[in-house]
């Protein structure tokens, strides 16, 4: 009975710590936005590639990216964003998320404005 209680147990914290990457080095502070933002400095442009569960896992690891960069900038905008699955993948998480983001730097992170759409 012992070893069942066990295995539960040890199968419950794995479910529990999987899927969760924390933010690092400030990247709290980097900002997200669905367009590109005007009157701002390009920095560059940044891929991450992560195996994760869930997408918010995936942003989270490509902000945590962007912070440890020798100039960080403080938004972003994701150009493209592809899922690719790990075939054959038992324990882990079955897909491998792909970014890749235009990096900025802007003066005013509270008023940015965006390009428009046509």
């Amino acid at each position: 009975m012992k070893k069942y209680f066990c295995l539960f147990f040890m199968g419950l914290v794995l479910c529990n710590c999987g899927g969760y990457i924390k933010n690092e080095n400030g990247s709290e502070n980097i900002k997200e936005l669905d367009k590109e933002p005007t009157g701002c400095t390009f920095l560059y442009k940044i891929e991450s590639s992560v195996s994760a569960y869930k997408q918010d896992d995936a942003h989270r690891y490509l902000e945590n990216s962007i912070a440890n960069q020798s100039h960080p900038g403080n938004v972003y905008w994701i150009v493209s964003e592809r899922i690719k699955q790990n075939d054959g993948a038992v324990f882990g998480p079955k897909n491998t998320f792909i970014l890749v983001a235009n990096v900025y730097d802007c003066p005013n992170v509270e008023t940015i404005k965006t390009a428009k759409t046509k």
